[in-house]
């Protein structure tokens, strides 16, 4: 009997620690993936970031730049033109 645990000891506590090991990087990269926050407002000197702009429907939108080539548009319903 003592044989039989020696013999499987070994592989046990290697899938425990490679399980533990997956665990902790699967850990790490799920928080990088959901950090979707937007960075701090960047300065630009013309266009329309960090502006209010409205579409052809009246609805108000902010728009935030993301990066050199991205913005987001938020809605902002305070200045709808209705």
């Amino acid at each position: 009997m003592l044989d039989k645990i020696k013999l499987y000891i070994k592989p046990i506590l290697q899938l425990i620690v490679g399980i533990f090991i997956i665990a902790i990087i699967g850990q790490a990269f799920s928080d990088r993936l959901n950090n979707n926050t937007p960075e701090a407002l960047k300065e630009f000197k013309d266009g329309v970031q960090n502006h209010l702009v409205w579409s052809i429907k009246g609805e108000c939108f902010f728009v935030r730049p993301h990066s050199d080539v991205t913005v987001y548009l938020i809605r902002v319903t305070d200045c709808d033109k209705k």
